[in-house]
């Protein structure tokens, strides 16, 4: 559900920010602030902060900052919805309640929702209300009445209209049905999408049914795909979600681990035995929001693909997506053209168990899957794989002892693997700031920020001469577009917590950073910094310019718009000497 500005406004403004955190970690006041040893990393001196007058908070150890939400969100590992529930509970106020509502009055994200529910319900009933084969072939896999429950497990039945009338007796209008994914036209007509199948609801993070995977179940059935899943709409889209989560989170979150698998039956047989801590990727096309929403909740991940050849190579091309984010997975290799389910179908929990205690890390699951041991060609080729992994690793120390384990694994010296690293870095590395490598290449934009986020009534006067372009993150643009923008007149003077709702919560901490961080006020300094961010992007219109003129060489607008630059930057280089202007050009 999406909440009203004002909603959260109300939902902020009667939680302290000192009194939540404070149930949480224990506060001390210093001076305007209080601070504490940070919950989110080991420390012995506190660096983390609360600031009652911005009602956010910021670790200057490990970076984190943002709201109350945010604060909950990172704390208990739930989602923003889960933590606006929670504040509203904790204060009383009422949050508005979803209800089937007519066609004229409904919206299009409430009217799926309701949809889905209905779905959900129906294909329930269809499965439980009498012994029926659908019944029977998900006994036959050792699918449990409590795992049916736990699921929400259901069948579609055979005929192809049974949902269609069904909906429509419930009052929902054919134009949303036409938009939920469930149906297929033929004839002119809507028919069900799924029929003879085994129903598998997928649920968003909390707990909102959003989606639908399904199973043929029947030997004879020669319908092709054997697992199908509903087409993304409005309310799903399938790389932000993972099959399972909204069961399994606290089992997670619990255990400090997660094992990762393929599929929705697999994902139940591991249920099933006790790996209560299990999520799956909707396929094997593992993607960065999937990675993200589970390294929310543990950073320990174990991969349990599939042991073919497809399953290996899927589970290669995650490594990458992984350590993008600082997380370092587990590979599981079962025996060969083995899935969990068949594997946990032929032995007990404790053999998976063996299996699990025995995951390889990245660069061991590619020596093995890549036969590295059989000959030198495969070894190479092997290593420059798990070379193009180490070059992702940021952390240098971390890079450092895997480059040490790699090279005892395959035999070559550390050197040459720093070597290859070397030549890697230099074969893809683009400078972001090539007038000044030494210095954070968005300084300028920063500090003009927080002097507008800290001034805005003396930086006000400049809004109307400062373009978008002139700053190039994309944070910083927002922010900035946000400014510029009429209907966020009084955003600067509710600077604060409430800015940081205008972004993602993954952004709050490079936001809160921007927010604590207040800079004295020079007027003379931030001409001069506007200046500068102003000649560096007539410089890369200049670029573009050129590059145009090489190829249209007989335009003579585009030369007289040249010349026009270069007088300008010329112009501004004179008017400021010296100063941040001075350290942009050098």
């Amino acid at each position: 559900m999406r909440y009203d500005q004002n909603l959260l406004d109300d939902i902020r403004s009667a939680n302290s920010i000192v009194d939540v955190i404070g149930e949480y970690v224990p506060l001390k006041r210093s001076g305007a602030n209080y601070t504490a040893p940070c919950p989110f990393h080991n420390e012995t001196k506190p660096s983390f902060l609360v600031s009652p007058r911005l009602q956010i908070f910021k670790c200057f150890g490990c970076g984190k900052g943002g709201n109350i939400f945010t604060f909950l969100m990172e704390y208990e590992k739930i989602t923003f919805t889960e933590a606006v529930k929670k504040l509203a509970d904790r204060v009383g106020i009422k949050l508005p309640a979803y209800k089937e509502q007519s066609k004229e009055d409904k919206s299009l994200y409430n009217s799926l929702y309701g949809i889905y529910e209905s779905v959900l319900r129906y294909y329930q009933n269809n499965l439980t209300a009498k012994d029926n084969d659908g019944l029977a072939y998900l006994k036959s896999r050792n699918v449990s009445d409590e795992d049916i429950t736990t699921f929400k497990l259901g069948l579609a039945l055979k005929t192809q209209a049974g949902l269609h009338a069904h909906l429509i007796k419930k009052g929902f209008s054919k134009e949303v049905l036409t938009k939920c994914g469930l149906f297929t036209r033929s004839n002119g007509n809507l028919r069900d999408k799924f029929f003879e199948r085994i129903m598998f609801p997928v649920y968003s993070s909390d707990g909102k049914v959003i989606a639908f995977g399904s199973r043929i179940y029947k030997e004879d059935d020669d319908r092709g795909a054997k697992y199908l899943n509903s087409p993304e709409t409005p309310i799903f889209q399938k790389r932000k979600h993972l099959y399972g989560l909204y069961q399994t989170k606290d089992s997670i979150i619990k255990n400090d681990s997660a094992l990762l698998v393929e599929g929705n039956i697999d994902l139940i047989a591991l249920w099933h035995h006790g790996f209560t801590n299990v999520v799956a990727s909707l396929g094997t096309a593992l993607t960065e929001e999937q990675v993200k929403l589970l390294s929310r909740y543990t950073k320990n991940i174990y991969i349990l693909y599939d042991s073919d050849s497809a399953g290996k190579e899927a589970a290669a091309r995650a490594i990458n997506i992984f350590i993008t984010r600082s997380v370092f997975p587990k590979f599981i290799i079962l025996p060969p053209n083995t899935d969990p389910d068949d594997f946990l179908e032929e032995n007990s929990a404790g053999a998976l168990r063996d299996y699990i205690d025995d995951a390889k890390t990245f660069y061991n699951f590619i020596f093995e899957i890549r036969h590295a041991e059989k000959n030198l060609d495969n070894k190479r080729k092997a290593l420059n794989d798990v070379i193009t992994f180490l070059g992702v690793i940021e952390n240098p120390v971390q890079k450092e002892l895997y480059v040490q384990e790699c090279a005892n694994l395959f035999g070559v010296s550390e050197t040459n693997i720093f070597r290859s690293l070397q030549a890697l870095k230099k074969k893809s590395w683009k400078p972001k700031n090539p007038l000044n490598l030494h210095v954070d290449p968005y300084h300028e934009e920063k500090d003009i920020i927080k002097l507008i986020l800290s001034y805005p009534e003396q930086c006000a006067d400049y809004f109307d001469d400062i373009e978008v372009d002139y700053f190039t993150h994309p944070l910083i643009r927002k922010l900035f577009k946000l400014f510029k923008t009429e209907e966020n007149s009084d955003i600067l003077a509710e600077k604060g917590a409430h800015l940081l709702d205008y972004f993602d919560p993954e952004d709050a901490d490079f936001i809160s950073d921007l927010l604590f961080n207040e800079l004295p006020f020079s007027r003379n300094n931030f001409e001069k910094m506007l200046t500068g961010l102003q000649i560096r992007k007539l410089n890369v219109d200049l670029v573009a310019l050129n590059e145009y003129i090489i190829k249209h060489p007989d335009n003579e607008e585009k030369i007289l718009e040249k010349k026009a630059i270069m007088h300008k930057i010329n112009q501004l280089k004179k008017d400021f000497k010296g100063g941040t202007v001075k350290k942009l050009l050098s």
